[in-house]
């Protein structure tokens, strides 16, 4: 009959499983993952509330030239003031799903943030920032845009009689 060998000091102590040492070491090393991925989740959450604004605006912007480029056709009378008026999301197709609606000078702290909403007052849509790093501006609470009319000079070289040129653009103000 075959006799085992003696066990060594170094079998014996890996057969007791993981030490704290090892463990630590495993903890910390998932630790930093932890923080690499919850730093790069944040920074895509940031980037993708700019682009959701960016598109917003630049629909609204396309809407809007699109109704500029009705009010120059023959027989098509669109009044470019009335733009400048009304609230520019009823121009899209589909409100943006963050749409809150319509107020008279509302507390902006008691609406939630990554939202849209017209001032009825100020006739400025409103975005209420939510990563506020992401768009320069860290003490900015808001991002206001208005739809603005604007009439060229008239040229002395125009004869008399020819339609001044108009029209609109919509554009971040400032406070």
């Amino acid at each position: 009959m075959k006799t085992r060998p003696p066990v060594g000091r170094w079998q014996r102590w890996r057969q007791r499983g993981v030490s704290r040492f090892e463990f630590a070491v495993a903890a910390a090393i998932l630790a930093i993952l932890a923080g690499v991925l919850l730093e790069r989740v944040a920074f895509y959450q940031e980037q993708a509330e700019l682009v959701a604004v960016q598109q917003v605006a630049a629909n609204i912007r396309t809407a809007l030239d699109v109704k500029v480029t009705q009010a120059q056709l023959p027989g098509r009378s669109v009044d470019l003031a009335l733009l400048s008026e009304q609230n520019p999301i009823a121009l899209l197709d589909r409100k943006p799903a963050n749409y809150l609606g319509e107020y008279y000078s509302p507390d902006n702290a008691e609406l939630p943030v990554g939202n849209w909403y017209f001032d009825r007052y100020d006739k400025t849509l409103i975005y209420l920032l939510n990563k506020r790093e992401t768009f320069g501006n860290a003490s900015a609470k808001l991002l206001k845009f208005k739809v603005k009319l604007f009439r060229l000079p008239i040229s002395v070289a125009k004869p008399p009689g020819t339609s001044e040129t108009a029209g609109v653009t919509f554009e971040q103000v400032n406070d």
